[in-house]
């Protein structure tokens, strides 16, 4: 069965959720590079539900996801 891309992001996004944020933010981009935008808002509706980034002694470190073409 084909995988849609907002499920594949979303699932990419899950699993580097613990890794660094710089690379959280760098596929969060490509993602928002590749999707529609009524999939780019679900994807932000899912990122605020569900995902968080971790940095490593545990604290919550927020991710702030810059629009296309802004530059962060």
């Amino acid at each position: 069965m084909k995988q849609d891309l907002l499920t594949y992001y979303q699932e990419v996004l899950d699993k580097i959720s613990q890794a660094d944020a710089r690379t959280f933010r760098k596929e969060m981009r490509k993602a928002f590079k590749r999707l529609i935008p009524e999939e780019r808002e679900q994807l932000k509706a899912w990122f605020r539900n569900a995902c968080v980034c971790r940095v490593p002694n545990g604290e919550l470190s927020p991710v702030r996801v810059a629009s296309p073409g802004q530059r962060s």
